[in-house]
């Protein structure tokens, strides 16, 4: 006897296994969500780096023609005709710019409230009001240039903007050169075609005034600009991407930054419609698999369910003996995918682990270099445009005695010494211009006031198209070279032995001598002194008893003439003194005291005997009619001769 099957199996079984596939099919929806929000944030990621990438290059194209106009009026500025303010010279100079020069439409000379010439109108026939008055009072005021919002051109129907710099002259500036610069060419700096499909650009001054438009550049110029381009201009600090929406009532991603050096802004907007297109479409796509995997899920459901149903019946027969075949084992199902998923998870991990383990090498090396450049023997620094301080060393800051917070964003010359500051003035716009500078000698200033020689060498960092960025600076000190050099130049003027000047210094100094006394008319004499009988001193004692006699002799001639007499030994037992502003009746007293005073001090040697000497004394002053110190060190050596032929230990003057 057959058992009665359930009557609701089948349904029951259907529905529960078109849930599960349901269930299954959530996971899969959720994730492939998380991926469309994990694509949006990458696509909004990589909006906003080429949004800055854009703006950064417009902004740079805006400020590199506003540069351009400005070094073209700074230099007809700095010409004669505008230095002696020649009206008619500097009128015709203006003209040839602007016939050479496609982006000015047109120079004026302006006063406060006035227009003293325009170009593209003959000469004295002007007398017209100036535009953008404000501007020009500005700049004449702080005697720094600026640039105008738009305003209506006085001789032709468009707009145009104005670059203004003043004349200053004696720490005053009355007259002022104005650029005129058309619209027309700052909209095809910011023109549709050189944007993005779809993209928005425009130029605002400081007070939100659209001055130039990538898209209905005739309708909102002159206008005040969106509430987000205001909104941006407000903002302070690195410029940011952010939400907001165009004249047009657009929503857009905004980014707002200032054009280097004038007080205007450049923003960029790119509709939210863009942002999103690509999420739209992957939701759509996601749908459609969805709805695809769906459809494939009730369908095997369903089969599953009809193959179980039938393996339910199999059984059922078995158990009643009415089954019309054996039992069929179920085929195992094998899941290759999930294999494969663990495969490359576990490879994953792996990657991951030598990610992080060559992370850790680059910080190690990072720190290592960082630790090599602070406390490297020398000192290091980096410096903008404008030579404030960037980045500074440990070996340097410990030079300067301050801390980093204390030096970075100051001017480098505030750490030099005065002189040394004059020598950075000078010096830093040619490095500037010529990239590299090679052991310029300067002067650091410590906190406590000390100063202390250095060697500066220094490279430029330059962007891509050769501006300046920043510079790499090599400091040496310079102590102990600087010392060196000083003992070395001590050594070479001096006489080893008596460590008096030698002959070379001698002569030097007897030039100076001979040019103060060409200038002032004072007299000079100079004293030539040998020590009497000295070949007796060098047989009887040695020559280490010769050397004594030499020591001490220098000493007694230091104590017994003046700071200002310059003694000097020129070989052997003969020495020589230069006696500035003396004439030769009391350089003959002074060498008379000298005298007296030689013979009566007792020489103590090494070996503790005492010898006494005397010398004989030659004098001559110098003459204009003289060519040379030559001439009188002749004439007081023949002076020196006629003391030792007439008896030895007196002072003789030249005859």
């Amino acid at each position: 006897m057959s058992l009665p099957a359930p009557p609701t199996l089948r349904l029951n079984l259907r529905t529960w296994l078109l849930g599960l596939s349901l269930l299954t099919t959530l996971p899969l929806l959720v994730f492939a969500l998380s991926v469309v929000w994990e694509f949006k944030e990458f696509q909004q990621r990589a909006l906003v780096e080429q949004l800055e990438r854009h703006s950064d290059e417009l902004a740079h194209a805006v400020a590199e023609k506003l540069h351009s106009t400005l070094g073209t009026l700074n230099a007809l500025a700095e010409s004669d005709a505008a230095l002696a303010v020649d009206v008619p010279s500097l009128y015709a100079h203006a003209k040839r710019i602007v016939a050479r020069d496609p982006d000015i439409r047109a120079i004026t000379l302006v006063t406060q409230d006035r227009i003293l010439f325009l170009t593209a109108a003959p000469l004295g026939r002007t007398g017209m009001p100036v535009n953008a008055a404000d501007r020009v009072e500005a700049a004449l005021r702080t005697q720094s240039p600026n640039v105008s919002g738009p305003f209506s051109s006085p001789v032709s129907p468009i707009q145009v903007v104005a670059l203004t710099v003043p004349l200053a002259r004696e720490g005053e500036a009355t007259y002022a050169l104005r650029g005129i610069l058309a619209v027309e060419s700052l909209n095809s700096l910011v023109a549709a075609e050189r944007l993005p499909k779809g993209w928005i650009a425009g130029i605002a001054d400081a007070e939100g005034t659209v001055v130039a438009r990538s898209h209905d550049a005739a309708r909102y110029v002159g206008h005040p600009a969106s509430a987000s381009f205001r909104q941006g201009i407000l903002a302070s600090g690195k410029p940011t991407a952010f939400l907001g929406s165009t004249l047009e009532g657009t929503p857009t991603m905004n980014l707002v930054r200032p054009v280097f050096g004038f007080d205007w802004y450049l923003g960029m907007a790119v509709p939210r419609t863009i942002l999103n297109a690509s999420m739209t479409e992957m939701l759509w796509h996601v749908a459609g698999l969805g709805l695809l995997w769906m459809g494939l899920s009730l369908v095997a459901a369903m089969a599953f369910s009809r193959y179980l149903l039938r393996q339910m019946k199999t059984v059922a027969r078995a158990i009643n003996q009415t089954s019309e075949a054996p039992l069929q084992p179920s085929t195992p199902l094998r899941v290759s995918e999930l294999a494969a998923l663990v495969g490359k998870f576990h490879a994953t991990q792996r990657s991951e682990a030598a990610m992080r383990g060559d992370r850790d090498v680059a910080v190690i090396a990072r720190e290592q270099v960082q630790d090599l450049y602070d406390h490297a023997p020398c000192g290091y620094h980096s410096l903008d445009q404008e030579g404030r301080v960037l980045r500074m060393n440990q070996t340097e800051l410990r030079w300067l005695g301050l801390p980093l917070a204390q030096v970075q964003g100051r001017a480098y010359a505030d750490f030099l010494t005065p002189t040394s500051q004059q020598i950075f003035q000078e010096r830093f716009p040619q490095f500037m211009r010529e990239g590299h500078v090679k052991d310029l000698e300067m002067e650091l200033q410590n906190a406590s006031g000390a100063a202390m020689p250095i060697l500066v060498s220094a490279t430029a960092i330059q962007d891509t198209q050769g501006n300046f960025v920043a510079s790499r600076s090599t400091v040496f000190d310079h102590t102990e070279k600087k010392r060196v050099q000083a003992q070395l130049e001590h050594m070479a003027r001096s006489d080893a032995l008596t460590e008096l000047s030698n002959r070379r210094d001698f002569y030097d100094k007897a030039e100076h001598e001979i040019a103060r006394s060409h200038r002032s008319g004072q007299p000079f004499c100079v004293l030539m002194l040998d020590v009497d009988f000295f070949k007796k001193v060098n047989d009887h004692y040695g020559h280490a008893g010769g050397d004594d006699v030499l020591r001490q002799l220098a000493r007694l001639l230091v104590a017994q003439l003046r700071v200002v007499d310059m003694p000097a030994r020129f070989g052997g037992e003969e020495f020589a003194v230069l006696m500035p502003g003396t004439p030769l009746a009391e350089a003959a007293h002074a060498a008379e005291r000298l005298r007296i005073a030689l013979q009566a001090t007792a020489v103590a040697l090494r070996d503790g005997q005492e010898v006494y000497i005397t010398a004989s004394i030659g004098l001559a002053q110098w003459s204009a009619d003289d060519t040379g110190i030559d001439a009188t060190l002749k004439r007081a050596d023949a002076a020196l001769y006629r003391a030792k032929a007439t008896g030895r230990n007196r002072v003789c003057v030249e005859s």
